[in-house]
């Protein structure tokens, strides 16, 4: 059962939207999105209501400002006892308490971070991570091709300077290279 005996809090979300001077439609497109929710008793707090749309709306696109309650003639009653609420039960997540002003300033950092980011590429000072891996990746290919051809290319040359058989110092020197390169094969390009 819904207590409404609290002044300021209403049983339905059509009293909210009478009292705020906005449409139930409105009100429930609100609550759907989590800027707005019921009390845990499932009651509704009228000024938490405008309070918390009007941190959330868009103040450029507002195009009904909420009603603020008119003064009564008689005195005000003094304020019922409030219970202590722990911070977890508060019914809308974290992310819904957000102001506008807060995302709207979050947007456009964001959109000013891609901007830049944008022109330093046209600048040329931003490259293609995918494609400078594949360069790295092609060049250390070639430089390793003409790191195995050189014994072939040599070893006439030294064989006849030192006085040996061609055949058995190609295939030495081509041994060598090979069991040096496999001993540098787990060097790995790292781009961040």
């Amino acid at each position: 059962m819904i207590a409404t005996a609290q002044p300021g809090r209403v049983a339905s979300q059509r009293e909210v939207a009478r009292r705020l001077g906005v449409s139930h439609t409105a009100l429930q497109k609100a609550q759907r999105a989590g800027r707005i929710a019921p009390e845990a008793d499932g009651a509704w707090d009228v000024e938490k209501v405008r309070a918390r749309l009007a941190d959330s709306s868009d103040p450029v696109r507002k195009t009904a400002t909420l009603v603020q309650p008119v003064a009564s003639a008689r005195r005000p009653s003094p304020p019922p006892p409030v219970a202590a609420v722990p911070q977890s039960a508060d019914p809308l997540p974290r992310a819904a308490q957000n102001t506008f002003h807060d995302a709207r300033t979050a947007n456009e950092v964001l959109k000013a971070q891609e901007r830049r980011l944008r022109l330093d590429e046209r600048k040329g000072k931003l490259v293609d991570k995918a494609r400078a891996l594949l360069l790295v990746h092609r060049l250390a290919k070639e430089e390793r091709d003409a790191i195995l051809a050189w014994p072939a290319r040599v070893a006439a040359e030294m064989a006849a300077e030192l006085g040996v058989d061609v055949h058995r110092l190609q295939t030495m020197m081509d041994t060598r290279l090979r069991q040096h390169l496999a001993a540098r094969h787990d060097v790995r390009v790292q781009v961040s």
